[in-house]
């Protein structure tokens, strides 16, 4: 070390400064901080000069509150040497910057008017110790502007640096723009004027609104942005107002009616003040600006009573929340579309964002939305995360960055999470237009900040962001190169997805114009499968996918000379999909399968299908397999297919199911030999009817159980075997489990397979117990009459045969007609002599008469209580 005093300068320490604001360089601020605390070795010291353009802190307004809390620190272990020329240095500064090698024609007059002016406002000039040469050196600057300029650049700018652009820089509305816009005449000599001032420091000083005097700049932008469907002479006069508002409110530059009417004069003539006076009273009297006589100042701000800086702290002292519980709530990650695989297979693949810190189970991830593709999750702690799984929970593929600036993060985040509290809970804001407009102004540039510094923790160019894929560490430099890789995920995850260059149908939820397109199609192949073109006129949506969906890879094309719907071809883009649902159909062979079931499948890897396409799709497999693949809704078989049930799918498809009729091998014998029992001769398979073929054999059955009598059903007076097939036909709901299944358990056999040896004998074995069964349970009913007709001959004593059983009756009867008066007894005369029935109706007759109940629905309990009143009814005729 050198035994003397050392001396650093830093000029231009405002860069550095800059720079630290703009790249987070906290190492920067520490580094100050540790030359300001440095220990002095014996009697040599370490002195540190940094010359800035402003002060200390104005260089951290463009930061969080709670870092320019950490910049006032250090500020205030060195000491502020200020440094400021006078507003009348300043002005004259201006009259030396500017040119007027090229004026000489009109400076004479421009001499005369800086006369005038001093002469108008000889109290403001004499203040500031200018003499009509000075003034008239600043032309074409107006006077007042020439003195209200530099106070505005030291108070809200960077001084003489700011004076200087706004002087030579062609920027909108500064001096350069106005002398290249504005002609000059010895007649009328016109100047720049506090309105123009106003508009160069709103458009071109960027991050003014951040600087000291927040609340009064916030209310007078505001005013002025609600007046700007007014007349421009009223905007030009509240924008010199809130100019000089913004400057002073009390002293000789505040806003006195007649220096804001002369600041819009090009020369000081009382014709031009009284008009401009004239314009500022009806200002007042409209509202638009406030006089306060006893200041003698005009004003178009009133200022608040509501500390937002301490609302903020107050918010975060009382808040603690984790970087990813405020994460999560300002600045929640969308969904990322993975670009390049998009391009080549017209799928868009979105991969959920979600931040997660040493409290997340990485095993235990799910996407949150299951139509999402993979998951990115950005690791928001500072332990490293533990051992990382190739997969979610639920089998999508996982990618984990793990993030820097973890502090910055947190402490912007902070900041605008206590902002949007402000905003939405807070009551003082309900009657206060200006702290509700600082508030939303902080809330915009809050949520700037924390964007760039979210830009810079991901950046991968700065290589602090390693990446797992697949459960392993990737080098990624750049942020096409992670799209990169993510697309090369998608490829190896989703080897079997489709390729259907198609954006209306290939996404997850259609719009409007692609859902009415599906409807339409799908109408068209329920209805129109033989028709080229599925009948479909025009170059309308629907025709687009028809032609990319069905057409492109032959899902709809003629084969041996029947146009319809066949397996695409195998480089279509559309097999891999057709294969899927296909293969999901034929494995529902012992019971139904969801349609639910099928949509997650498609939606996982390695498929990763939209559902949008879906229904097209499966619509064609079932129209291709309408005899062996059957369709439910609610577990109820579908025989005709129709819109209205895609409709419902689409919105539900938990709600249908399907069934694989496998009929070969021994089922086919079964199946032949109840066809040539069950089907009718010459019946023809009727048109739009699904699986028609077993539905033939079926149908009769099921027209077979509904048309017996209510006794059959419920009658334990046939055997066992009879009754469990009746109980069969009365419960079934698929077709093929009722013949293959059902049946021939409930004849004493067990269920017929679909592969296996053909065993001729089980066949026809089968189908002789089925026939007894059948005919058990169709001549039930009329036993149950045979049995009630032998009653009724042993109980009245006939001894003729049982054929004369109604003759003999009604002869006996006939006697008692007249002479009747029991109830009972006389119905059942009246039965016995009725001659207009026939046999069989008028056996039911008696009968229902004895029992008081049609014997169609009796009991076996009934066929007692039958005998009992036979006896009665007997005994008493």
């Amino acid at each position: 070390m050198a035994k003397t005093h050392v001396f650093i300068i830093l000029d231009e320490f405002g860069k550095n400064l800059e720079y630290s604001a703009q790249h987070k360089g906290a190492n920067d601020l520490y580094l100050l901080q540790q030359i300001a605390e440095m220990k002095p070795q014996g009697e040599y010291r370490v002195h540190f000069l940094g010359i800035l353009h402003q002060s200390f802190t104005g260089y951290s307004d463009r930061l969080s509150a709670t870092e320019q809390h950490e910049w006032n620190k250090i500020q205030g272990r060195f000491s502020d040497l200020p440094f400021q020329d006078s507003p009348s240095q300043m002005t004259r500064l201006i009259g030396q910057a500017i040119d007027r090698s090229g004026a000489d024609k009109i400076l004479c007059v421009v001499q005369n008017l800086a006369q005038e002016w001093i002469n108008a406002l000889e109290d403001l000039f004499s203040e500031q110790g200018l003499p009509t040469q000075a003034l008239a050196d600043t032309y074409p600057i107006h006077p007042i502007v020439s003195l209200v300029l530099p106070m505005l650049c030291v108070r809200y700018a960077q001084n003489d640096r700011s004076l200087f652009t706004f002087l030579t820089s062609d920027e909108p509305y500064g001096l350069q723009e106005f002398l290249n816009k504005t002609g000059v005449d010895e007649d009328h000599l016109p100047t720049l004027k506090l309105h123009q001032v106003y508009d160069y420091f709103v458009e071109s000083m960027t991050g003014l609104s951040s600087r000291f005097n927040l609340q009064r700049w916030v209310e007078i932008q505001g005013l002025i942005e609600d007046a700007r469907d007014r007349a421009p002479e009223t905007l030009n006069v509240l924008k010199t107002i809130g100019i000089l508002n913004l400057v002073t409110t009390t002293g000789i530059l505040r806003a006195t009616p007649e220096l804001v009417a002369l600041s819009m004069c090009d020369r000081p003539s009382l014709i031009e003040k009284e008009h401009w006076l004239e314009i500022i009273s009806d200002l007042q009297k409209k509202g638009l600006i406030t006089y306060r006589r006893q200041l003698n100042e005009l004003r178009i701000w009133e200022g608040s009573d509501f500390n937002v800086e301490q609302a903020i702290y107050e918010r975060l002292q009382t808040e603690r929340p984790s970087l990813l519980e405020l994460l999560e709530q300002v600045d929640p990650r969308k969904p990322l579309v993975i670009q390049r695989h998009y391009t080549t297979t017209g799928t868009l693949r979105y991969f959920e964002q979600r931040y997660l810190d040493g409290r997340s189970r990485l095993d235990q991830l799910r996407c949150l939305n299951i139509s999402h593709d993979g998951l990115i999750g950005y690791w928001v702690d500072r332990k490293e995360p533990g051992k990382i799984p190739e997969f979610t929970a639920d089998g999508k593929p996982l990618v984990i960055v793990r993030t820097n600036l973890l502090d910055l993060l947190h402490t912007r985040a902070q900041e605008l999470e206590a902002l949007q509290y402000i905003q939405k809970n807070a009551p003082e804001l309900q009657n206060d237009g200006v702290a509700r407009r600082e508030v939303r102004t902080r809330l915009i540039d809050a949520e700037r900040l924390l964007n760039e510094t979210v830009v810079q923790a991901f950046d991968w160019a700065t290589s602090q962001n390693p990446c797992w894929i697949e459960g392993k560490l990737v080098p990624i430099q750049r942020a096409r190169e992670f799209q990169s890789k993510l697309s090369d995920l998608c490829d190896r995850i989703y080897p079997r997805g489709i390729v259907l260059d198609n954006e209306l149908i290939n996404r997850r939820v259609l719009t409007t114009q692609g859902a009415k397109a599906r409807r339409l199609l799908l109408e068209a192949m329920l209805e129109a499968a033989e028709v080229p073109r599925l009948g479909l006129e025009g170059y309308g949506p629907e025709v687009s996918i028809y032609y990319s969906v069905l057409e492109a890879t032959g899902i709809h094309r003629v084969e041996d000379g029947v146009l319809g719907f066949y397996p695409p071809k195998q480089n279509s883009g559309l097999f891999s999909l057709w294969e899927a649902i296909e293969s999901f159909c034929f494995r529902a062979t012992m019971a139904q399968q969801s349609l639910d079931q099928l949509y997650v499948n498609l939606a996982a890897p390695p498929y990763g299908l939209k559902e949008g396409v879906i229904p097209l799709i499966l619509a064609a497999v079932l129209l291709n397999h309408s005899d062996n693949v059957g369709l439910y809704k609610d577990g109820a078989f579908i025989p005709v297919l129709g819109t209205e049930h895609f409709e419902l799918l689409v919105k539900d498809p938990s709600r249908f199911s399907v069934k694989y009729f496998e009929i070969v091998g021994l089922r086919l014998a079964v199946f032949r030999n109840l066809e040539k029992m069950l089907k009718s001769p010459g019946a023809k398979e009727p048109a739009g009817v699904r699986n028609a073929s077993l539905l033939m054999v079926a149908k009769p059955l099921f027209t077979f159980a509904k048309k017996l009598p209510k006794f059959t059903h419920q009658t334990q007076r046939i055997s066992p075997e009879a009754q469990a097939v009746l109980r069969e036909l009365q419960n079934a709901q698929e077709p093929d489990e009722l013949l293959f299944t059902s049946l021939p358990k409930a004849c004493g056999f067990e269920r017929i397979p679909a592969t296996g040896v053909d065993d001729l004998k089980l066949v026809e074995a089968f189908r002789k117990k089925f026939i007894e069964c059948l005919h058990e349970i169709q001549t039930a009913y009329e036993v149950l009459l045979a049995d009630a007709q032998r009653d009724l001959y042993e109980a009245f004593g006939i001894r003729s045969g049982e054929a004369k059983l109604r003759e003999d009756l009604r002869v006996r009867a006939n006697y008692l007609l007249r002479v009747c008066v029991e109830p009972l007894l006389k119905r059942f005369v009246l039965a016995a002599v009725d001659q207009h029935k026939s046999d069989h109706e008028w056996l039911e007759a008696v009968v229902m008469v004895v029992a008081d109940k049609p014997p169609r629905s009796w009991s076996d309990r009934d066929v007692t209580g039958f005998e009992l009143a036979l006896s009665d009814v007997a005994r008493v005729a």
